[in-house]
C-alpha cells in the first residue's frame, strides 16, 4: 500500500523575538457527522455590527462561576477561509460526543464551557461560564443547578449556522426554554439566548488533519484528513479503480484542476451524504452514503455502470432509485453457448448494447445441486426475476456477436461478504477473484460455455459471473445437467472424469487439462498452449 500526505496544519511560524511556534489550523465545518469525539474546535461568529469581521471565543484567565459569559476576539481568515491561531489567546476546545449530546473542554483551563439553571429574571440571555470538574460538583449542591452538555440545533444544515442547544430547559422569570449558543449581535461576546432570533450566526471550526491518500496497488484509493480542491481535485484518477472520500469533507470543486484527470466511466465514487453536488461536473457513478453502521448505507445519485473492468466491486451497499438506474456491460459472442452471470443488484431488462436497445429474448438456468453425475441447474420461466447476488448461467435465444446490457432500477446494490467460497455450490463474483495456484475445487465454464473445467493457475473470476465449487471429485471437468431443457434445446454430454488432455503453457509448464475438442477454458490467460494435438492460441 503507498501513503501520500500533504501537510498543512503544521505550519511553523516565527513568533516575536524570533521564537518559533506551532500555528494551529481550523476550517469550518457544514455538518454534524463531522464533530467527532476527542477532536479540537473553536467557536466562531459573525456580528451584525461588524458583518466583515470573524469572531472568535477567546481564552479565559480563570474559571469558576465568579466570571460569566465569554469574550470573543475579531481574526482573519486565509485565503482558504480558514482560521490560523498561533498566539495563544483563543479558546481551543476538545470535543465530547456521547450520542447526540455535547460537550466543550476548554483545553488550556481543563475545565468545561457550562451553563447554569437558575432565573434570568427578566432576561433574553443566561450565564456562561467554564467550570472545572470539581467548580461543576460543588455548584450543583447549591440552589444552581450547572450543566456542560449541548445539543445541536437544526440550524447546522438549514442555515448554515449551528444552534448549540442548552441540553436541560433554564428558568427564567417568563417561562422555560431551551437556550441556544450565539454571538451577542451588539458586542464581541458569547452569550446564551432562549429566542433563536436573539444573537448572530455561530459556526463550529474543526482543526485541520494533515491530508493523505491510502493508494493500493489494486488501484483502491482512500482519502482522509482535510483536503484543499486545487490539490484534491489535480489528481489523477484516471489510475483509479474506487474511490472512497467519505472520510474527508469534500471541498467545492468546479472543475478538475491542473494535469488532473477524471475517474474512468467504470470507477464508482463514494462521498458523505449531500456532497455529491462539490464534486466536479462530470464527475461518473457517484454514491452518497449515509450511516455506515446500517443496512443499506447510502443512495445512487448518479447512473451507475459497471463492467468487467470492475475488479473491485461495490465497497458499500445502496439503493439505486428510478431515475438513476444501473447498468452492467458483458460482452456476447455468436457461438450459443453459455454465460455465467452473477450481480451485486436486481436485474430488470435485459438488452442488446444499452439499457433502451432491443430487449433480449433469453435462456437462463438457475443452480440446484451438485449430484454424483454433476452439477444440476434448472431451467427458469422468463417472467421469473433477477435476484441481486445470485448467479446463473444465460444465453440469448438468438445470438449475435454484440454488447449485452444488464439494467436494474429502485434496487438496493450490495458489497461481497467473501472473497471466494469453500463449501460446494455455484456463487457470483462482485470483484475480480484471481487464482493463484491450482483452484483444486474451483470449476470455471469454459470458452465455449458447455462445461465446467478445473481453474489453473493464473486464471481469474472477472467481476459479475459466477463459478462452481466441488469438493467431490479428483476430475478435472464436471458435467452440466439441465432440469427440463428448454424445446428444441440439446442436452449437455460433458460427463465427469472421461478423456482429458493436457495443457502446457510455452515453459513447460502444465497449466490444466481440457476434454478432446474442447476451447481453452474462458478465464485463463491470454496466450499460446500446447496439447498433444498441436498449438492453441487464446485471445
Amino acid at each position: 500500500m503507498e501513503v501520500r500526505c500533504f501537510l498543512y496544519s503544521c505550519i511553523l511560524l516565527l513568533g516575536l523575538g524570533g521564537e518559533v511556534v506551532s500555528a494551529q489550523t481550523f476550517r469550518r465545518i457544514k455538518n454534524v457527522r463531522e464533530l467527532e469525539d476527542g477532536a479540537h474546535y473553536v467557536l466562531a461568529g459573525y456580528c451584525a455590527a461588524h458583518p466583515d469581521s470573524l469572531y472568535v471565543m477567546a481564552s479565559q484567565d480563570k474559571t469558576g462561576t465568579g466570571k460569566k459569559n465569554r469574550a470573543a476576539r475579531k481574526l482573519p481568515l486565509d485565503k482558504n477561509g480558514r482560521i490560523c491561531i498561533a498566539d495563544g489567546k483563543t479558546a481551543v476546545f476538545e470535543l465530547s460526543v456521547d450520542g447526540k449530546i455535547y460537550a466543550f473542554r476548554d483545553i488550556a483551563l481543563d475545565a468545561w464551557l457550562a451553563y447554569s439553571t437558575g432565573s434570568v429574571s427578566g432576561s433574553s440571555s443566561a450565564g456562561l461560564y467554564t467550570l472545572t470538574d470539581k467548580e461543576l460538583k460543588d455548584a450543583s449542591t447549591s440552589t444552581k443547578k450547572w450543566y456542560k452538555t449541548f445539543e445541536v440545533g437544526d440550524y447546522f444544515v438549514s442555515g448554515g449556522k449551528t444552534a448549540l442547544l442548552t441540553k436541560q430547559a433554564i428558568n427564567t422569570s417568563t417561562k422555560a426554554a431551551q437556550f441556544h449558543l450565539a454571538l451577542d449581535g451588539y458586542g464581541p461576546n458569547f452569550k446564551l439566548y432562549w429566542r433563536v432570533d436573539y444573537g448572530d450566526s455561530l459556526f463550529i471550526y474543526k482543526e485541520v488533519q494533515s491530508p493523505t491518500l491510502e493508494r493500493r496497488e489494486d488501484g483502491d484509493w482512500t482519502f482522509k484528513g482535510d483536503w484543499l480542491a486545487d490539490s484534491l481535485f489535480a489528481l489523477d484518477y484516471a489510475q483509479a479503480r474506487r474511490i472512497d472520500f467519505t472520510e474527508i469533507a469534500l471541498p467545492q470543486g468546479k472543475s478538475m484542476v491542473g494535469d488532473g484527470k477524471m475517474p474512468k466511466g467504470y470507477v464508482w465514487t463514494y462521498v458523505r451524504k449531500g456532497e455529491a453536488g462539490r464534486l466536479p461536473e462530470g464527475w461518473p457513478n457517484v454514491v452518497e452514503i449515509d450511516r455506515k453502521d446500517e443496512d443499506i448505507q447510502g443512495n445512487a445519485v448518479t447512473r451507475m455502470v459497471g463492467c468487467g473492468s470492475c475488479t473491485l466491486g461495490p465497497k458499500y451497499s445502496f439503493t439505486v432509485p428510478e431515475e438513476t438506474g444501473i447498468v452492467w456491460y458483458r460482452k456476447a459472442e455468436n457461438d450459443g453457448g453459455w454465460l455465467t452471470v452473477g450481480l451485486p443488484y436486481a436485474v430488470k431488462k435485459v438488452a442488446w448494447e444499452d439499457a433502451d436497445g432491443e430487449t433480449i429474448t433469453s435462456e437462463r438456468l438457475c443452480f440446484e445441486e451438485i449430484t454424483g453425475d454433476g452439477a444440476v441447474f434448472r431451467e427458469m420461466e422468463a417472467d421469473e426475476a433477477w435476484q441481486a447476488g445470485m448467479p446463473y448461467l444465460w444465453r440469448p435465444s438468438e445470438p449475435r456477436e454484440s454488447v449485452v446490457c444488464f439494467y436494474g432500477e429502485d434496487t438496493v446494490v450490495q458489497p461481497q461478504e467473501s472473497d471466494v467460497e469453500t463449501t460446494d455450490g455455484f456463487y457470483a463474483v462482485f470483484g475480480r477473484y484471481d487464482i493463484k495456484d491450482d483452484g483444486k475445487t474451483v470449476f470455471l465454464l469454459d470458452d465455449s460455455g458447455t462445461r465446467f473445467v478445473r481453474a489453473a493457475a493464473g486464471s481469474w473470476v472477472a467481476p459479475g459471473r459466477g463459478y462452481l465449487v466441488y469438493t467431490g471429485t479428483t476430475f478435472h471437468s464436471v458435467r452440466l445437467i439441465e432440469n427440463e431443457l428448454p424445446a428444441g434445446a440439446e442436452g449437455i454430454e460433458t460427463r465427469m472424469g472421461g478423456c482429458l488432455l493436457p495443457v502446457y503453457g510455452t515453459d513447460g509448464i502444465k497449466r490444466g487439462e481440457i476434454c478432446p475438442g474442447g476451447h481453452i477454458p474462458e478465464e485463463w490467460p491470454e496466450g499460446m498452449y500446447i496439447t498433444p494435438f498441436g498449438k492453441m492460441i487464446k485471445k
